[in-house]
């Protein structure tokens, strides 16, 4: 069967964002997450990494924590974790990232990041994958 360019126009392609509610028992709502695109993964893994020297020559280095932070905190909708009133709140004025941090604990925290991970596309090996790949 041969393939049309028509099934590949963007207008014929379902939608690249989902969301998914995660709902943690804490908090009267739940948390929503959207998936990342391509696009927007390669722009966080840029912010993520940094120049570093080893033995005396400059190399680029991803720092995976970071870039995983970067990755959550793009994703979730709701709530606005930009919101001045929520961050004042939180103690944590102008660092949404910290303050999803200091919100939530730790396995909470891995659950999000979990969810928009499957979102995005990549089931347990790809995160692995991408991991080493983000590490080399």
């Amino acid at each position: 069967m041969a393939t049309s360019i028509e099934d590949f126009l963007m207008q014929n392609v379902g939608a690249t964002e989902e969301t998914a509610e995660v709902k943690f028992d804490r908090f009267k709502s739940p948390f929503v997450v959207r998936s990342l695109t391509e696009d927007e993964v390669s722009d966080l893994r840029k912010q993520a990494t940094k120049r570093v020297k080893q033995k005396g020559m400059l190399t680029s280095e991803v720092d995976t924590n970071k870039f995983s932070d970067l990755m959550i905190a793009a994703a979730v909708v709701e709530p606005d974790i930009n919101n001045s009133k929520l961050q004042a709140s939180w103690g944590l004025s102008g660092q949404p990232v910290k303050m999803l941090k200091r919100m939530l604990r730790a396995g909470e925290y891995a659950d999000l990041g979990e969810k928009v991970q499957e979102l995005s596309g990549f089931d347990a090996e790809d995160v692995d994958d991408l991991a080493e790949e983000v590490k080399n």
